[in-house]
């Protein structure tokens, strides 16, 4: 019996079945934060039309989704660990669908800029909260690879919104395509409320620490929410952890989320259905990227912090060809660097894991959640820095200069190399976890 002395085989048995019913419910949702994250970078030109927008504004309303999603992450990681996250995720599913209707139905710009606000402010509340439930519903070990795994069903998303979403707007358009995801999503609340539990106890199960044979964390109401954010703030590794995030994702969500659309069909006058399919080729990417880097960080090289930077040096070598031989690319090569860019800059979900690592169990949700704000605001900050250096280069007509693709891949290229440099210089866990 060792470990699992003393616990009844049908409480361990509960606690290890009813875990993935949750986790598919929470899937489904994490699904969709990406289909909404990405789909502008294939939206665009039908936003265009719609809204009569430039670069400029094309940029806000991507960038919207990331400021919305950014000022909901330290709330949704307090909520996850005072609330729960049945309530937390369930209410605000709704909340992004209900965006997402707003979205599809909007008859003017600011209508849609408020639609894609409370889209991004919505699924801002889905993955903080997953993290509580790895974190109380799975082993120590298996914290890397889950989140990986999830992060692979959110890509899956992402490939939704790359040729399926192009294929769906061309036969119903794109604001009944909105309106389908939005009713999708309400369902999916409803789920969510039904399905999910926030501990294990809450089902007759083990706790997952005495399956481990390991001593409970503290409870996270043994501190108060200001002690919380202090704990956090005062940790060294969580501002390396949160500069190498601030650009990493920002990168990814400037090239995925708005421009390698634009820029394939700028510079290589690629249409719509070539462009979906090249694009397409990052989320795959990630698919692959982020459950290995997962398995090779909790079970290979048994690092986080090695693992990451492993796969964020790889990352930053595949800019170089994007900048250096910006229009000298075939579209076979594209594909392949297309995958390769998404499945190594997948590996940034293990940064989780390093973090993880990094703080007191009983702050969790809190740390992460204030980790995610500077995700986010990265993903908002590159979006629109990437827009104002794009738009000096576009012409009346809409059409973008490669050069203009060029400066922004060149900015970028730069904020990584500061981000890697940041993220290495990180204390032993040890040093840097205070106790409660």
């Amino acid at each position: 019996m060792n470990k699992l002395q003393g616990l009844s085989q049908e409480a361990v048995k509960k606690t290890l079945t009813y875990r993935y019913w949750v986790y598919l419910v929470i899937a489904l949702a994490y699904f969709f934060v990406y289909f909404h994250r990405v789909s502008p970078a294939v939206m665009a030109p039908e936003l265009v039309k719609s809204f009569g927008i430039d670069a400029a504004a094309l940029g806000l309303f991507g960038s919207m989704y990331f400021y919305a999603y950014a000022l909901g992450q330290l709330p949704s990681g307090i909520m996850a660990d005072r609330l729960g996250v049945r309530k937390t995720m369930s209410v605000m599913v709704l909340v992004a669908g209900i965006g997402a209707l707003i979205f599809g139905w909007a008859s003017n710009f600011n209508m849609a800029l408020v639609g894609r606000f409370l889209v991004g402010f919505g699924v801002g509340f889905v993955y903080v909260p997953t993290m509580r439930f790895l974190a109380d519903w799975f082993k120590n070990d298996e914290f890397a690879t889950y989140s990986g795994i999830m992060l692979a069903v959110g890509n899956t998303g992402a490939l939704a919104a790359a040729a399926p979403l192009v294929a769906m707007m061309a036969t119903i358009g794109w604001r009944s395509s909105m309106t389908s995801v939005g009713i999708i999503s309400i369902a999916i609340a409803v789920l969510c409320y039904l399905i999910i539990r926030d501990k294990p106890e809450h089902i007759g199960g083990a706790d997952i620490k005495d399956i481990q044979g390991l001593p409970r964390a503290a409870s996270s109401h043994a501190i108060s929410i200001g002690q919380a954010i202090a704990m956090t703030a005062r940790n060294y590794n969580f501002w390396m952890i949160s500069i190498l995030f601030f650009v990493l994702y920002g990168s990814i969500m400037a090239f995925q989320g708005l421009w390698a659309g634009p820029f394939l069909a700028n510079v290589y006058g690629m249409d719509k259905a070539q462009v979906g399919k090249i694009v397409s080729m990052i989320p795959i990417g990630m698919i692959f990227g982020c459950p290995i880097s997962g398995i090779l960080a909790g079970k290979v090289i048994k690092s986080p912090k090695k693992t990451v930077m492993i796969g964020t040096f790889v990352n930053i070598l595949l800019w170089i060809p994007l900048i250096w031989m910006i229009d000298k690319m075939s579209p076979g090569f594209l594909s392949v660097l297309f995958f390769l860019y998404g499945f190594f800059a997948g590996w940034f979900v293990v940064m989780y894991a390093n973090l993880k690592e990094s703080v007191n169990p009983a702050i969790q949700g809190t740390a992460t959640g204030f980790l995610n704000t500077w995700v986010f605001i990265g993903g908002a900050v590159c979006q629109q820095v990437t827009s104002i250096i794009v738009a000096k280069y576009q012409a009346a007509s809409g059409a973008i200069a490669t050069a203009g693709f060029k400066s922004a891949f060149i900015f970028l290229f730069i904020m990584l190399i500061i981000g890697l440099a940041a993220f290495a210089t990180q204390k032993r866990p040890e040093d840097v976890i205070e106790e409660i």
